[in-house]
């Protein structure tokens, strides 16, 4: 996984509780993406506990915020580190 420094926020999904509702892909498809199954994965993610962990740009901020908000099963997460 790439170093987080400030320029980078962390994003966490909890893929196995995803319903696919595709709000996540359709705000920020950069970091999301529907699999075979019709259920959202973080592109890059890296397996930690129930969680796949990546790394984000802060300039994404926005979009990525949207994703966390929107979330109707409350399973992504963004933060600093």
């Amino acid at each position: 996984m790439t170093k987080v420094t400030k320029a980078h926020l962390v994003i966490r999904h909890k893929a196995l509780e995803c319903i696919g509702c595709c709000l996540c892909e359709e705000t920020a498809p950069q970091y999301f993406r529907m699999d075979d199954n019709g259920m959202a994965e973080l592109i890059d993610g890296e397996a930690e506990g129930v969680f796949y962990k990546a790394v984000g740009l802060k300039m994404d901020q926005e979009e990525l915020a949207e994703a966390e908000e929107g979330c109707p099963v409350d399973i992504i997460r963004i933060s600093a580190q």
